[in-house]
């Protein structure tokens, strides 16, 4: 894989810092960079509700960096900036995985000393009934990985219906989990990063409440989660640091304001005082504050940039009329201001202009098949295709945006240039904490979704295939927003997925990108960039690939 990176001037412009991982520097100055000691309250100031904790429905990246804080997984990612951030490497386990039987069949050995935060060893019998929870249909917003590739996944209705259990996973032994895949997966030891291969004992599962007090493998545990306003989380006394190559732990309590104004966070962390010192942002900074931090050596030099491979986009929803004509969804495509779209998140910091649905670090590019001037849209051009199929005047339609200040000013910038075509945008704010869960039930999705897709470690096989096979689309917990159903590109995912060359599939991805782009399902807008501010008391602070360029929780620490 190759990394999208930022050329020298720019690097120069943002201030952006290169750090070591987890490892920090040896110097003693403030800022991301400082020498870090053990203890102190390390604060979060986030703007976003956390949708959910339960690692069975952990499956925005937000969430997930804060879930590596409280459990672990088979496998995860490395604590590092950059590129080598996206290495997949030992988690609970101590390789990452042994295929046999053509990669169908992959075995993992848990870490001798692993333990749950009551003391009790975790075993393999835990980790298959986490992932056993994943197919509940009281669960339903995880991964389709379980349902995709396990045998038996596909009829199996999860331990509260089916309390024998999936026969794919076994349990030789206390240490020994094995999983028996339908075909070969190449990656699997890959997939075992995400949070629903995080252990759950079957004791502590308290179902759909589970998500407000998962059990802790992790450095941290629950002490307190008041949902859209706070959560606390203190050391887990019986995580041992040496059987945990990647989570320093270094605060001795993590606290996560929520539901911010994206206003307040900058100004706090401008100013830098009291225990705003001691904090980060969650989320990028806003557009109003990009001048003065760009301006000012001081705050520039506690900005911290991460690349990322997220590819935000405006999802069409196909199964809707007209949007099931292509005529109506390439008049979107060339009616959208993808640049005033970038300007709400802050300009050319927030990242390039997308003119394809991979990211350059994921696949061979592409010209963009409906190209705009500077970004900024074709009204004339969308007149014109409107016109086409019929709809000159009468198109109104309904854009699902988040309840926040970003999400308002996103949905007005698409409101406005759409609004130049002709196309009556009405914006349905739905609140950030239910935000996925909503727009994922088909019944409650409307036409046009704000939406991303970060790959689930990088490569395209966890992009196209998640978001654009149309047989992956369920009632509730649903991915593909677009509801975008194509026998012919369905049959060249599979295709793909058989390709033993990575060079080879990744060459194919990028052109079945291309041959998606022609039906136009969704109109990609920017390939993010993440700059977020630290207080000057935080030390190892990077933007991390996996999490869309937010910072990497694991590593931050305080200076004295």
């Amino acid at each position: 894989m190759t990394r999208r990176r930022v050329g020298p001037a720019l690097t120069v412009a943002l201030g952006l810092l290169s750090v070591a991982g987890c490892t920090g520097s040896s110097g003693g100055a403030p800022g991301p960079n400082a020498a870090a000691v053990k203890g102190g309250t390390l604060h979060v100031l986030s703007t976003l509700d956390l949708e959910h904790l339960d690692p069975a429905r952990n499956y925005v990246t937000s969430s997930q960096d804060v879930g590596r804080l409280i459990y672990r997984t088979l496998t995860t990612f490395a604590a590092a900036p950059g590129q080598a951030g996206g290495k997949t490497v030992p988690d609970l386990a101590t390789d990452t995985g042994r295929p046999s039987d053509g990669a169908k069949t992959w075995t993992f050995t848990l870490k001798p000393g692993v333990k749950f935060e009551d003391g009790r060893p975790i075993t393999s019998k835990d980790v298959k009934y986490g992932v056993e929870r994943t197919f509940a249909a009281e669960l339903p917003e995880g991964p389709p990985y379980a349902r995709m590739w396990l045998v038996g996944g596909d009829s199996y209705k999860g331990p509260y219906k089916d309390p024998a259990g999936l026969a794919s996973i076994e349990t030789p032994d206390a240490d020994t989990v094995v999983f028996r895949l339908k075909r070969p997966v190449a990656d699997f030891g890959s997939a075992v990063s995400l949070p629903m291969f995080a252990p759950v004992p079957q004791d502590k599962d308290t179902g759909v409440t589970y998500d407000s007090r998962p059990f802790s493998s992790g450095p941290y545990k629950v002490d307190g989660f008041d949902p859209k306003k706070q959560l606390t989380l203190v050391r887990n006394t019986d995580w041992d640091p040496a059987t945990d190559t990647v989570r320093k732990a270094l605060p001795d309590k993590v606290v996560i304001d929520l539901g911010l104004d994206a206003a307040v966070v900058d100004q706090r962390l401008i100013a830098g005082q009291g225990e705003d010192a001691n904090a980060v942002a969650m989320e990028p900074i806003g557009p109003a504050s990009v001048g003065r931090v760009l301006n000012d050596p001081r705050l520039r030099s506690r900005l911290v940039t991460g690349d990322s491979i997220n590819t935000r986009y405006l999802s069409i929803n196909n199964g809707h009329k007209p949007l099931d004509d292509v005529r109506v969804r390439r008049a979107i495509a060339y009616a959208l201001d993808k640049d005033a779209l970038r300007t709400t998140r802050g300009g050319p910091i927030a990242g390039d202009l997308a003119t394809s649905l991979l990211p350059p670090a994921l696949g061979d590019q592409a010209e963009d098949p409906y190209p705009t001037k500077d970004g900024k849209g074709d009204p004339d051009k969308a007149r014109a295709l409107l016109a086409e199929a019929g709809h000159a005047s009468d198109l109104t339609l309904t854009l699902d945006a988040p309840a926040s200040a970003a999400g308002r000013a996103q949905a007005e910038a698409v409101q406005a240039s759409l609004g130049r075509a002709g196309i009556t945008v009405k914006i349905n704010e739905i609140s950030s904490s239910a935000f996925y869960s909503t727009v994922g039930n088909t019944s409650q999705e409307h036409d046009l979704v704000i939406a991303g897709w970060s790959p689930d470690w990088p490569g395209a096989s966890t992009y196209l295939p998640i978001v654009f096979d149309g047989r992956l689309v369920t009632g509730q917990g649903n991915n593909n927003y677009a509801q975008y159903d194509s026998p012919a590109v369905e049959a060249r995912i599979d295709e793909i997925a058989a390709i033993g060359d990575p060079a080879a599939a990744r060459t194919a991805y990028g052109q079945l990108a291309q041959q998606i782009m022609q039906d136009a399902p969704v109109v990609p807008f920017l390939w993010d960039k993440a700059p977020v501010l630290v207080g000057p008391n935080v030390t190892g602070a990077y933007g991390h690939i996996a999490y869309v360029g937010r910072l990497d929780l694991v590593c931050l620490g305080l200076r004295r």
